[in-house]
């Protein structure tokens, strides 16, 4: 049996993959809608993404072709849609390709990443004179 050299590691999907674009291992929750739905969608945790599309843990009630929404907070919505489906895990192709950089960015804190300074240097559990 003949060793492949380094660096040669044909990806998981095959050489005839449809994959283009290296993707980024990363662990993000985001929504996960069914295109067009009011309601709110499934909490789910991204496993990967790339400029092109995503993997993520979700319901079986996701089907091959499905038309879907995608919330990630760093980014926003995302349309696209489920290319595979299989063992709580989708595969979602994205209409349009994304900043995959941007979905690494921390979620911004608003408020609460500055506190107010206040007059009050009292230690706590002693009452006021």
């Amino acid at each position: 049996m003949e060793e492949s050299p380094i660096g040669s590691h044909v990806p998981e999907a095959g050489p005839d993959s449809q994959r283009r674009d290296a993707r980024d291992s990363l662990f993000v929750l985001a929504r996960l809608r069914p295109e067009g739905s009011s309601s709110e969608g499934d909490t789910v945790r991204v496993r990967n993404v790339s400029s092109g599309g995503l993997m993520a843990d979700a319901s079986d009630g996701y089907r091959t072709g499905m038309r879907v929404d995608v919330i990630l907070e760093t980014i926003g919505t995302l349309s696209g849609s489920v290319a595979w489906a299989e063992a709580g895990r989708i595969g979602v192709a994205f209409d349009h390709p994304i900043d995959k950089a941007r979905a690494r960015k921390a979620k911004p804190k608003g408020d609460d990443v500055f506190r107010h300074a206040t007059n009050d240097f009292r230690r706590p559990g002693l009452k006021p004179r």
